[in-house]
């Protein structure tokens, strides 16, 4: 029988909501990753061909760029539309002057599928020339006052434009833009005409029209938000300052591009000073990536048939994994204590779990006590070990070093006998005197330097210590008397005869831990156990090498302790890993 608070339910329900959630996190994340790819690879290609297309349109604006200096410079052209002609003699001369100068430079005075108009000041009497065979004769009278006028000036410069009417009955495309310049004397500064090029939008269109596919759009808008040319036949000539913001604000990002997340939509925009205008490509997302959410929705389908099947197969795999289980219950609950578990189980849990939570509680009650027990006992045991070896002065340290002090006193040195006796003090005061367990690093240095300056007193000065200590270690509380030890061990072993050296004691923090390093360049040794196992009896105290590891790893656990490297010919070196522990 089933219980609805049962470990199999509980695990049915979990594995597959897990499984349920995990794929939809799948889909959602796969389609997103795979149209994150897609649009940076499909940005990184418009990019690069939105800059083919902006050179292919700053190269035609070259030839329209000399076209309209070539006519500046011309004489033919000025006299042609501003010298008087009382005769018609006068009139056909002037015409075939022209007409020689253009065959000359035709090649500099024809941008492809463009005609040009030059013509003098509207009203001012002077005659026009078009290019345009089929409507010579006729010229719009308005492009000085409407399209070349800026706050009542004329600025000399070229100015591209677009009409859907100006020229619509003198040019044979479906759609044109122009480009405008004053004809100025270069002697007077006197604007004595203007030129114009017309030119077939489908040209222009033909720059970029190669990069259009779909959900992508390509316009090229004027800085007052005139469409010169588009993609979108039905725009051009209107005016759009939507367009226009959406250009502007692409160009000033880097790169030019700008995406807009929420509304799915891509932008790369071009500054061209030379039209004076931005080359804009759209990127539609869902319908340029039409074919991914298509591609989205069939795995969907198919990942929700794969979990129909999977919500099959959890429900017998559960029921495989809890049978062992129940069977297990069944056991525990006659079972006084033979069965162990590491840790304690809550009893807040599945019907199963808490029978079995019970069953171990009670087992695990009894082995904590015991093991309580076994741990308080030797807590103790290592504590009046630790209190009886602290008891413990080497009679023939304290011999060699009164010795010492008589010697000093016969030879009245008073200064070292003094230094000699306070230091002696100190380190008897600090190693029998304080029942504290753990003292400061600074206390626990200034021991050790007593030590030393008893010995090299004893010894002589050939083998010097020296002191690291990093300034915010100096609070820390460490084991008492844990470097000692080493600096004795190395005193005696590392320097045989009377050979000098260096002692250096380094302390710091690393991470979480208190890191103490004693080095010495001695003779070293074979094996660094020798240095572990070596007998007390040149030690202050009975406080050996051993015992501090030891002690280390009952205080704070196997992870912190000794570890000594050695090399026989190259020294010794000890480091002693700790907690870091605040006064």
């Amino acid at each position: 029988m089933l219980r609805k608070n049962s470990i199999f339910i509980k695990m049915l329900i979990l594995m597959l909501s897990g499984i349920t959630i995990i794929s939809f996190v799948l889909i959602v994340a796969s389609s997103n990753i795979a149209e994150r790819i897609l649009l940076n690879q499909v940005v990184r290609n418009a990019s690069a061909n939105m800059n083919i297309a902006k050179d292919e349109l700053l190269r035609y604006n070259d030839q329209v760029v000399n076209a309209m200096l070539q006519i500046n410079s011309s004489h033919e052209f000025k006299d042609y539309i501003t010298k008087p002609a009382n005769t018609t003699l006068e009139q056909i001369n002037l015409a075939i002057t022209l007409g020689r100068y253009i065959d000359v430079y035709k090649e500099y005075l024809s941008p492809e599928k463009s005609h040009i108009i030059v013509s003098g000041l509207p009203g001012e009497g002077g005659r026009h020339y078009s290019s345009n065979a089929l409507k010579w004769d006729k010229i719009p009278q308005d492009i000085v006052s409407t399209y070349m006028t800026t706050d009542g000036n004329i600025p000399n410069r070229i100015s591209y434009h677009s009409s859907p009417d100006l020229f619509a009955e003198t040019v044979p495309y479906d759609n044109y833009i122009f480009a405008t310049k004053p004809l100025v004397d270069s002697s007077t500064g006197l604007m004595y005409g203007y030129a114009a090029v017309v030119m077939d939008e489908q040209n222009i269109k033909q720059k970029y029209n190669a990069y259009i596919a779909k959900g992508i759009h390509i316009s090229l808008i004027s800085s007052d938000g005139t469409i010169l040319s588009s993609s979108d036949k039905d725009s051009i000539s209107k005016r759009d300052t939507e367009q226009l913001s959406l250009a502007t604000q692409a160009a000033s990002q880097q790169d030019g591009v700008w995406t807009e997340s929420e509304d799915k939509e891509t932008y790369i925009s071009y500054h061209l000073p030379e039209f004076n205008a931005y080359l804009l490509e759209e990127i539609n997302q869902r319908a340029a990536f039409a074919p991914l959410y298509s591609l989205s929705a069939e795995i969907f389908k198919v990942v929700s048939v794969v979990l129909v099947v999977s919500l099959v197969f959890v429900y017998f795999l559960s029921r495989r994994i809890t049978h062992p289980l129940n069977k297990l219950v069944k056991t525990m609950k006659t079972s006084k204590g033979d069965n162990l578990i590491f840790h304690p189980l809550e009893e807040n849990g599945s019907y199963e779990t808490n029978i079995l939570a019970k069953t171990y509680n009670r087992l695990i009650k009894e082995i904590d006590q015991y093991t309580e027990r076994l741990v308080h006992e030797e807590q103790e045991r290592r504590k009046a070990d630790l209190n009886a070896l602290q008891m413990q002065i080497n009679p023939h340290f304290l011999y060699n070093t009164l010795s010492s002090i008589k010697y000093l006193s016969k030879m009245h040195h008073t200064d070292q006998v003094d230094q000699t006796i306070d230091s002696l003090i100190s380190l008897l005061q600090s190693t029998l005197g304080s029942t504290e367990d753990m003292v400061t690093v600074e206390t626990e240095i200034e021991s050790l330097k007593h030590y030393v300056f008893i010995n090299r007193i004893r010894y002589g000065e050939q083998i010097g210590v020296h002191y690291e200590i990093a300034e915010d270690c100096r609070q820390l509380l460490v084991p008492k008397l844990i470097i000692q030890p080493f600096v004795e061990n190395a005193f005696f072993h590392a320097y045989p005869g009377n050979v000098s050296g260096n002692i250096h004691i380094f302390i710091h923090q690393f991470e979480e831990n208190l890191i103490i390093e004693i080095m010495d360049d001695g003779v070293g040794m074979k094996n660094s156990e020798d240095q572990v196992n070596e007998k007390r009896r040149h030690h202050l105290s009975g406080i050996g090498i051993s015992n501090v590891h030891g002690r280390i790893q009952l205080l704070f656990g196997p992870p912190y302790g000794v570890h000594i490297q050695s090399e026989e010919g190259y020294g010794t070196a000890v480091k002693i890993t700790l907690p870091v522990h605040p006064k």
